[in-house]
């Protein structure tokens, strides 16, 4: 999947239109947000240890939110082109272009994340029912169930993915799986102020794991 990304998006010698050019065309960002609607039972792996009681993608309520739909796209597509003008190779999952009859949505978001440098889901907030739970989820699920397999039972450290994992919310959303991310998965859960504080969250976060990948413990990923 790694391969299939990369060749889907421009290199630093390309001639895209689309996406601007990148100098780490190998290092992947994959940039995920809430969704209107989405099916519980469908998202989450078969053997996926979750409380009955997790959010889910319910009611968008834009009455109460702060975003429409069209404006959480603007916020991930800004953030895509920031990072990429910082060099990461950021994207989103419509930007590799994988027809949903081949790969659903969900099955797609935990691909991009199994094959990503890094994995971030932005919070903003769209409302009441906030798209966080079954999303993030199922990706962190799948990574937990995965990585406990296969390290050492007496290994405390936390699971590589989720290392690599970060949620950006803003400080209005209250998210009951907002408050699993750190303490089931262990993963980190940054607050953001408008689109440029997103952007320089997510590069400093993406520098860090970079860093961890050059001169630290996280295996490089090629």
């Amino acid at each position: 999947m790694r391969d299939r990304i990369v060749d889907a998006l421009p290199r630093s010698d390309g001639d895209s239109e689309a996406l601007s050019p990148v100098r780490r065309d190998r290092f992947l960002v994959y940039l995920m947000g809430p969704y209107r609607t989405f099916d519980v039972d469908a998202a989450l792996p078969d053997d996926a240890d979750v409380e009955p009681s997790v959010p889910s993608f319910a009611m968008w309520d834009e009455d109460s939110g702060e975003y429409a739909e069209d404006e959480v796209l603007r916020l991930l597509q800004e953030t895509r082109e920031c990072l990429r003008d910082r060099g990461f190779n950021a994207f989103l999952a419509i930007d590799v272009g994988i027809d949903l009859e081949e790969m659903d949505a969900a099955t797609q978001s935990i691909a991009f994340a199994r094959a990503s440098n890094v994995t971030v889901f932005i919070a903003p907030q769209v409302g009441d029912n906030l798209g966080v739970g079954i999303e993030i989820g199922s990706v962190f699920e799948d990574l937990l169930a995965t990585e406990e397999m296969e390290r050492p039972a007496a290994q405390a450290t936390p699971p590589e993915r989720a290392r690599r994992m970060m949620v950006a919310t803003e400080p209005s959303v209250r998210s009951a799986m907002l408050g699993s991310v750190h303490a089931r998965w262990d993963a980190s859960v940054r607050t953001f102020s408008d689109a440029a504080d997103c952007c320089r969250l997510c590069a400093q976060f993406s520098t860090h794991i970079l860093n961890e990948e050059l001169y630290g413990s996280l295996p490089k990923k090629d």
